[in-house]
C-alpha cells in the first residue's frame, strides 16, 4: 500500500500520544472516513475507542487507556479517582478511567465513567489531559473517607504538589454550592492555613468530654490529669481514663505546628506506650464530623482493654485454648475454636489409621455440635 503525506502526519502526531490518533484529529490533518476505513483493513491501525485508532504493536498500557479514554471525546479530561492516581496522590491507585466534559457534550461509553461540570481546571500530566491536583481533590472528596482526603491534602501540599492558594481557589469557586464534600474540605483547609481558625481550647474540650460522656460503659474520666507516667512534672493530658490506662487528646493546634512538634509528640507517645498507656488523639474535624466513627473507635479501644475483644453485636463470646493429652495409647489434641459447628463426624484413612473430627459442647454434657450453651466448643483430633 502507497504510504501519503497524511500516514506521515498521523504517524508524527499518533508518536506523541502513545500512538493513538482521535478520528476528529485525523480529519484536521486531512484523512477521510475511506481513508482511515483502508487503514483498518490493512491492519495499520486498530480501533481503540469508537473514534480513537490506533497502531498495531504497542501495548495497551494503564496511560495509554487514559489517553484513549481522553481523545474520545471534545474536551475531555481525566477526572476522579483516576486523575488523583494519574497525579500520584497518596493513597490511590491506578484503576478505570473517567473523564469530566462539558454539560451540552455527547458522549456515549458502555463502560467509561463520565462526569459533567463546568469551570473544571485543567492540566497535562505524562502527556494526558487531566484535572489539577486542587480540581482532583475537591472532585473526589465526597466519595473518599475523610482519612484518606486528608493524607492526599498533606502529601500534596508537603511535596509542593499543589498548595492552598490553589485550593482556595477551588473553595471561592464551589462556594455557596451544595457540592458534597465541601464542609470536610473547608476543615481540613483551615487546619492548614498560618492564619487559620483554630478552635478555643475550652470548646475543643468541651466536646472531647462530651463524647466520653456519651460512652455506653461510663468509664471513669480524670479530666486534666497530670502526666501518668511522671506525676511530678509540668504537663497535662486532657482526658484520663485510668481503668484502661487510655489517655484522649482533643488536637486544635494548626496544622503547620502540628508538623513542627510531631516529633516531641512522638516521644510523648512512647513515654506513654513504655509506661503501659495509649493515647488516642483527635482533632476538630473528627469531634465535629467524624463523632460516629470517633465513638465507634473508642469503644471497641475500652472493649479491647476490659478483656472483650470488639465482636458483631450477637456474636457469642468463646474461650480460645490449645490442648494436647494421650489417651489410651492414642494421641488426641484438643482445640477450642470461636463460633465452631460441625454438624457430623468425618472420618478418613483405613483401619490402621482413622482420624475422627468432630464438636462437642462440654458445657452440655457433651451434647452434638450445633448445641450452643454459651461454653466452649472443642475440635478433637484422635488418631
Amino acid at each position: 500500500m502507497r504510504y501519503t503525506v497524511i500516514d506521515e502526519k498521523l504517524r508524527k502526531l499518533a508518536a506523541r500520544q502513545y500512538w493513538l490518533v482521535g478520528r476528529r484529529q485525523a480529519f484536521e490533518l486531512g484523512a477521510s472516513t475511506r481513508f482511515l476505513d483502508r487503514r483498518l483493513q490493512t491492519g495499520d491501525l486498530v480501533r481503540v475507542e469508537r473514534s480513537v485508532y490506533g497502531y498495531a504493536g504497542h501495548a495497551m498500557t494503564w496511560v495509554r487507556r487514559l489517553k484513549a479514554a481522553e481523545l474520545g471525546t471534545p474536551e475531555a479530561a481525566i477526572a476522579g479517582l483516576a486523575a488523583a492516581a494519574l497525579h500520584g496522590l497518596a493513597g490511590f491507585r491506578r484503576g478505570g478511567p473517567e473523564i469530566v466534559v462539558p454539560p451540552g457534550a455527547i458522549c456515549r461509553h458502555p463502560t467509561l465513567v463520565v462526569h459533567r461540570q463546568v469551570g473544571i481546571r485543567t492540566t497535562v500530566v505524562e502527556g494526558v489531559r487531566t484535572t489539577t491536583i486542587a480540581q482532583t481533590l475537591f472532585d473526589v472528596a465526597p466519595r473518599v473517607t475523610v482519612w484518606r482526603l486528608e493524607r492526599a491534602i498533606d502529601d500534596a501540599l508537603i511535596e509542593k504538589k499543589t498548595d492552598l492558594a490553589a485550593l482556595e481557589e477551588r473553595l471561592a469557586f464551589y462556594e455557596g454550592s451544595r457540592r458534597a464534600g465541601l464542609p470536610r474540605l473547608r476543615s481540613l483547609m483551615a487546619e492548614r492555613r498560618d492564619d487559620g481558625w483554630m478552635p478555643a481550647t475550652s470548646e475543643l474540650e468541651a466536646r472531647l468530654y462530651a463524647l466520653l460522656d456519651r460512652l455506653p460503659t461510663q468509664p471513669t474520666v480524670v479530666r486534666q490529669a497530670s502526666w501518668p507516667w511522671w506525676p511530678t512534672a509540668r504537663g497535662a493530658v486532657d482526658a484520663y481514663l485510668p481503668d484502661h490506662r487510655l489517655i484522649v487528646e482533643g488536637d486544635g493546634r494548626r496544622w503547620h505546628t502540628r508538623v513542627a512538634d510531631f516529633d516531641r509528640d512522638r516521644w510523648r507517645d512512647n513515654q506513654a506506650a513504655a509506661n503501659g498507656l495509649r493515647v488516642m488523639r483527635y482533632t476538630w474535624l473528627h469531634l465535629t464530623q467524624m463523632e460516629s466513627e470517633t465513638t465507634a473507635l473508642l469503644n471497641e479501644a475500652l472493649a479491647i482493654s476490659s478483656g472483650s475483644p470488639h465482636r458483631p453485636t450477637g456474636e457469642p463470646q468463646t474461650d480460645q485454648s490449645v490442648g494436647l493429652r494421650l489417651t489410651g495409647g492414642k494421641r488426641s489434641a484438643t482445640v477450642s475454636l470461636p463460633g465452631l459447628t460441625c454438624p457430623k463426624p468425618i472420618r478418613s484413612g483405613g483401619p490402621d489409621h482413622e482420624e475422627e473430627h468432630h464438636a462437642v459442647d462440654e458445657t452440655n454434657g457433651g451434647a452434638a455440635a450445633g448445641a450452643n450453651a454459651g461454653g466452649r466448643r472443642l475440635w478433637r483430633w484422635r488418631r
